[in-house]
C-alpha cells in the first residue's frame, strides 16, 4: 500500500500544471509524505535547462514552502536513474515499494509504469489550468506573452526578473 508520493520532474520552470498535480498530491497524502525530485539537477545551462536548480527549488518552495525537494542528477541510463532514484527515497526512511510516483499525464510517468511501479496520474488539464508545458512558459518569457494562468503569482514576477538577467546571458552563447 502506498504511504508516499513522488512527484519527479524537471519543473524548468515550474507552472500551474505542475501546481495542479502537487496539491492533490498533498491533499490524499498530506505535505509531510510527499516529495518532489527535481531532474536534470545537473544540466548545464540551456534553453531546455534555462533555470538552476537553486532556481527551480526557490520557485517550489515559494509556492509550497513544507514540501520536502530534492535533486538527481541525469545519468547515463534510466537503469542507473532509477537506482539512484530508490536509493534518494530510501535516505528519506520510505521503503521505494511504498510509493506512489505521480505525474500530470500519462507521458509523465510511463517510465515509472514500465518499471512496474504504482503510479496516479493527475490531469493537468482538466479545466483547472490552462493546456500548458514548460516549454509554453519559456516561449512566453522569450516573446513576452503573459504568464497569467501558467505560473503561480506568488512566482511569477520572480521568475520574470530572473528570466530577463539570464536572457542577455543566453543570447551571447
Amino acid at each position: 500500500m502506498e504511504k508516499f508520493a513522488v512527484y519527479c520532474g524537471r519543473f524548468n520552470p515550474m507552472h500551474t500544471g505542475h501546481g495542479a498535480v502537487v496539491k492533490d498530491m498533498i491533499s490524499k497524502f498530506g505535505v509531510e509524505n510527499c516529495m518532489l525530485v527535481i531532474g536534470s539537477c545537473n544540466a548545464g545551462f540551456s534553453l531546455r535547462h534555462f533555470f538552476s536548480y537553486q532556481e527551480r527549488r526557490g520557485f517550489i518552495k515559494a509556492a509550497f514552502p513544507e514540501m520536502k525537494v530534492v535533486g538527481l542528477p541525469d545519468y547515463p541510463t534510466d537503469e542507473e536513474w532509477l537506482v539512484a532514484l530508490d536509493d534518494l527515497i530510501s535516505v528519506t526512511g520510505i521503503n521505494p515499494a511504498e510509493v506512489a510516483f505521480f505525474g500530470g499525464c500519462e507521458e509523465d510517468i510511463l517510465f515509472f509504469y514500465e518499471a512496474g511501479r504504482s503510479c496516479q496520474i493527475i490531469n493537468r488539464f482538466d479545466g483547472t489550468t490552462p493546456k500548458i508545458s514548460a516549454t509554453e512558459v519559456r516561449d512566453c518569457l522569450i516573446y513576452g506573452r503573459t504568464l497569467e494562468e501558467m505560473i503561480d503569482p506568488m512566482i511569477a514576477g520572480e521568475m520574470q526578473n530572473l528570466f530577463k538577467q539570464k536572457w542577455e546571458r543566453f543570447k551571447k552563447l
